[in-house]
């Protein structure tokens, strides 16, 4: 007789990965929420097919997998039983630390939603996660990779771990941050993609000319630069000219009615006769406060995108349409490969570019 199975959550894995991979991450997610001790057998692959919503083919190509990669074993009656290497090796061992910018809190909105996504796949994954705050423009604590097998860091207190620190004595992965040969891997978003999407949308809306506005100082941010340069590779390669390209700063300041200041006068220099895509998502919130504010109609006026601040984007008027950064597949990514990154010494310097999405909404 098969072996009961008990719910479990169908939504947790994206179906985005092939069968064979979506498969293995079905079974493996069983494994952890079944708690499934070494020796133990698994159902038949036809119960496993059924309950998994999974193919049998899917399941018995992943369950090859899975025995390669010494999650599981064969035995005498031809099922397959966890290996004793699942629990030393992979449910038990190993400890992550992540390591964002702030001093009570996050201190940026899109790390915050980055944090909630690795403690959800770490929860997934039955992966101890411990966070640390690193307040801005100070050094890091050494404490900051005391009492874990690998750290994961995010980007603004990224620059400060390899301004104070030649090595570490751990694994490092960077989370959108500034790449480095110190680091195991650095799990980026495609933020040249992200200006070429921005660009696309606008193209395919009839815009004629557009503006570019990124924060004064902001420019040579290794996250910005490239979302001004994709905008304009885009932009160019559509066939329309620089002259109707405009690339403009606003002065940033702790005092919002300043900047509102500023956008409301770079908004009256230009005449209202630019669509704009503007790289930062709380700049562009207050982009569209200044428009309501003037009485400038949105979209038929002007059209605008935001970068990430999508959340904000929802409560926005019009509501904005944004490019977001997919902060649940850099988590992924990030733990999914927590055990390659922590057994495999000798892989450095490895890049992963991860495509962010276009959210549409009515601003643009």
């Amino acid at each position: 007789m098969d072996s009961p199975l008990k719910e479990t959550n169908n939504n947790t894995i994206s179906k985005r990965t092939s069968c064979k991979d979506y498969a293995s991450e079905r079974i493996k997610h069983y494994i952890r929420s079944e708690q499934l001790q070494p020796g133990a057998s698994l159902p038949t692959i036809r119960a496993l097919s059924e309950h998994l919503d999974i193919s049998r083919d899917s399941a018995w190509r992943a369950l090859k997998t899975l025995k390669d990669e010494k999650w599981l074993r064969s035995s005498s009656n031809r099922r397959y039983c966890i290996a004793d290497e699942v629990y030393s090796e992979i449910l038990q061992s190993l400890r992550i630390r992540a390591a964002f910018p702030g001093g009570k809190y996050i201190s940026f909105s899109g790390f915050r939603r980055l944090a909630l996504e690795i403690q959800d796949q770490c929860n997934h994954q039955n992966l101890s996660l411990s966070t640390i705050l690193v307040p801005l423009n100070s050094k890091p604590p050494k404490k900051i990779w005391d009492d874990c097998d690998i750290l994961l860091v995010a980007s603004n207190c990224s620059a400060q771990l390899l301004k104070h620190y030649n090595d570490f004595p751990i694994p490092v992965i960077g989370l959108d941050a500034d790449y480095s040969d110190r680091y195991r891997a650095n799990i980026v978003t495609d933020h040249h993609l992200g200006g070429r999407m921005a660009a696309e949308r606008l193209i395919r809306q009839n815009s004629r000319k557009a503006c570019v506005v990124y924060f004064e100082g902001s420019k040579e941010n290794p996250r910005i630069q490239p979302r001004i340069d994709g905008f304009r590779q885009t932009w160019l390669e559509s066939g329309r000219n620089d002259q109707d390209l405009s690339i403009t700063g606003i002065k940033w300041s702790q005092n919002n009615f300043q900047v509102a200041l500023s956008v409301q006068q770079h908004l009256k220099d230009s005449k209202y006769a630019q669509d704009l895509f503007i790289t930062n998502g709380e700049l562009a919130t207050t982009y569209l406060e200044v428009l309501d504010y003037l009485d400038v109609s949105i979209p038929s006026d002007i059209k605008l995108l935001g970068y990430d601040g999508s959340k904000i984007g929802r409560n926005t008027i019009p509501p904005m349409t944004t490019i977001q950064q997919d902060m649940e597949t850099i988590a992924r990514t990030a733990v999914t490969n927590i055990e390659q990154y922590s057994s495999t010494p000798g892989v450095r310097n490895e890049l992963i570019r991860i495509a962010p999405t276009l959210i549409e909404r009515d601003s643009g």
